[in-house]
C-alpha cells in the first residue's frame, strides 16, 4: 500500500499541528485533502512553493478566520479550492530535448501523468496559457468534481456554495 502524498507534504512543510484542529472538527477535511493532494501531486508548481502547499495554507487561513463568526469548515474547503484556477492557468508538460507530451487536466491526474513519462523526460510549467477561458468557479467545481465523493462535493459545493464568491 502506497502512503498518501499528503502525508508527505503535510511532514515535509510542517503542517500537521496547524492541520490537526481542523480535522478534530471536522474529520471528513482529512479525506478532502488527502484526494486534492493525490491529484495535484507535489511537484506541480506556479510560483515558488508547491500549489497543494498554497492551497493548503489558504484553507487554513481561512478556517482560523472563520473559527470564531461561523462555519469553519466551509470556510477551509473555499480556501482550499480558491486556487483551483492555476491548475488551468498554464500547460503543464514532460520535455525530453524536442519532444513533449502535455498533461490534460480533464483526464487524468498530475501523477498519474508523470508516473506513465518514459525516463529522462522531465515535468514543468509551460509558459502558455491553457486552451479556453476557464474562471475561477468554473476551476473549483472541475477540480471538486474529480476529488470530492458524492456526499462531499454536495454537502460543500452544492448545500453550503463554497464557491458563490469565486469570479465567474
Amino acid at each position: 500500500m502506497r502512503t498518501s502524498l499528503f502525508r508527505q507534504v503535510v511532514k515535509e512543510y510542517k503542517l500537521s499541528a496547524k492541520l490537526s484542529p481542523v480535522f478534530i472538527v471536522s474529520p471528513d477535511l482529512d479525506d478532502v485533502c488527502t484526494r486534492l493532494v493525490d491529484y495535484i501531486g507535489v511537484n506541480f508548481r506556479v510560483r515558488e512553493e508547491p500549489l497543494v502547499k498554497e492551497m493548503l495554507t489558504d484553507a487554513l487561513a481561512g478556517w482560523r478566520a472563520a473559527r470564531k463568526r461561523g462555519d469553519p469548515n466551509v470556510a477551509f474547503v473555499k480556501g482550499l479550492f480558491g486556487r483551483a484556477h492555476d491548475l488551468y492557468a498554464k500547460r503543464y508538460a514532460a520535455f525530453k530535448g524536442e519532444k513533449y507530451n502535455v498533461w490534460c487536466p480533464y483526464e487524468e491526474s498530475i501523477p498519474a501523468f508523470e508516473q506513465r513519462q518514459p525516463a529522462g523526460y522531465i515535468c514543468q510549467i509551460v509558459d502558455e496559457p491553457a486552451p479556453g477561458n476557464v474562471t475561477q468557479r468554473c476551476a473549483a467545481f472541475q477540480l471538486a468534481a474529480r476529488v470530492l465523493t458524492g456526499s462531499c462535493f454536495t454537502r460543500y459545493f452544492e448545500n453550503y456554495d463554497v464557491a458563490r464568491d469565486f469570479a465567474h
